[in-house]
């Protein structure tokens, strides 16, 4: 065969191969998609995400607000918990229990307060800014502070029972619960004097606090450690609620007048405690002391509107 013949067979296979290539190539495009032209600008490659990696749409995006410093924590929605100016309705608007209790909280934490009770301790101990000291340097706690506290405070306590059991039934609801929904409903069930959390959590792991039945039994120093002076005040008055006696404390009697349980009885006597009632209100009075006495009125309504309070 002549060179010419061989080269004209040549060029006729290199077609060949090309027609075979582009008809594959429009098969490929028709199954996967277009296929960039050569002269089309590249298309930026997309990262492939490890299906063990966390959905970055799940983690709140802070929410940049004037006058606050997002760096000492935010809310699940996004929210700062700390403010260096005047608090407004806007900013406690739609906030959780939970949420309201961190922005308190965090005002005192700056000053280095320690915690007892554990979820705020696990809280604030796991943020890198926190220092507890011995004793709070209320150096750090300004005027703006203590009239946000007394606000924030103010919010809390304006939840009605209605919007209480409504929050209740809405987070027992979800499936599967997370942490945070644990901690609100701890704290629902402490405003509501009931248990409104796991039913299948044992009785020993939940506060008396939160759950007045286990004052039927004999307490344990340890299930009061968690405990603030606050706390321990309405405990031990729980024990007197529950066998119907009134109170002269406007906050002990707005506290249980919230409880569907408390039946306030003008009649009441201490002959109506029990020997076991009688041994945990001498428990929780030697722990009040442990701490400086037991809070007054007065004390307790500071630390209601104006401290931390937990």
């Amino acid at each position: 065969m002549s060179r010419r013949m061989l080269l004209l067979v040549a060029v006729l296979a290199a077609c060949s191969s090309k027609k075979s290539d582009d008809r594959a190539a429009g098969g490929s495009a028709a199954a996967g998609g277009a296929v960039a032209s050569p002269d089309a600008p590249a298309t930026p490659e997309v990262p492939v995400v490890p299906a063990s990696a966390p959905d970055a749409s799940s983690t709140p995006k802070v929410i940049p607000v004037p006058g606050s410093v997002p760096e000492l924590g935010s809310g699940p929605d996004g929210r700062p918990y700390y403010y260096q100016r005047d608090l407004t309705a806007e900013d406690l608007e739609g906030r959780t229990l939970r949420d309201l209790a961190l922005m308190r909280n965090t005002i005192f934490a700056r000053a280095g307060h320690t915690f007892r009770k554990a979820w705020l301790r696990d809280h604030f101990t796991a943020q890198p800014w926190y220092r507890p000291l011995a004793k709070d340097d209320d150096s750090k706690i300004t005027a703006v502070d203590r009239a946000n506290a007394k606000k924030i405070a103010d919010q809390e306590s304006s939840f009605t029972r209605d919007r209480l059991v409504a929050l209740k039934d809405s987070i027992a609801a979800r499936a599967p619960r997370t942490p945070i929904d644990e901690v609100e409903l701890e704290l629902l069930s402490t405003r509501l004097g009931t248990w409104v959390g796991d039913a299948a959590a044992p009785a020993e792991k939940r506060s008396p606090l939160e759950d007045p039945q286990q004052l039927e039994r004999l307490l344990t120093l340890d299930e009061l450690s968690d405990l603030s002076r606050r706390d321990l005040r309405i405990l031990r008055n729980t024990v007197y609620a529950r066998r119907g006696r009134e109170f002269r404390s406007d906050v002990l009697q707005d506290w249980f007048g919230g409880m569907d349980w408390y039946k306030g009885d003008a009649s009441y006597s201490d002959a109506r405690l029990t020997a076991v009632d009688k041994k945990n209100i001498r428990l929780i009075r030697s722990v009040e002391d442990q701490l400086g006495g037991p809070l007054s009125e007065h004390d307790h309504k500071e630390e209601d509107g104006w401290f931390q309070g937990a």
